[in-house]
């Protein structure tokens, strides 16, 4: 929500994203990972990516991953624009985001 503002009127922010649908449910989750293409999704927080390497080499040792897409928000504090959500819901067979702090 934002108020206009013209004059000495003050403009107001609302920071709050839009809730979930109320029937929003979790993807489901397959058997194993072997064969399948991981996805990482850097927040751009400070850390994520070092987190997300740690994470891509634990599955790497545990299993056979057919590759990996890296992809980055270009901004912490803003939904990640739908181009990038559709180049992983294309190419990606499950994809992990991660925050840093």
């Amino acid at each position: 929500m934002v108020a206009e503002a013209t004059g000495t009127r003050m403009v107001v922010l609302d920071p709050t994203s839009a809730p979930l649908p109320a029937d929003a449910k979790l993807a489901d989750r397959p058997d194993t990972l072997d064969g399948k293409v991981l996805g990482l999704l850097d927040n751009h927080k400070h850390n994520a990516s070092s987190l997300l390497e740690a994470v891509q080499e634990l599955l790497s040792q545990r299993y056979e991953l057919a590759g990996v897409v890296r992809a980055s928000k270009p901004d912490v504090s803003r939904p990640c624009p739908s181009e990038i959500i559709d180049e992983l819901v294309e190419s990606c067979d499950l994809v992990v985001t991660a925050i840093g702090d």
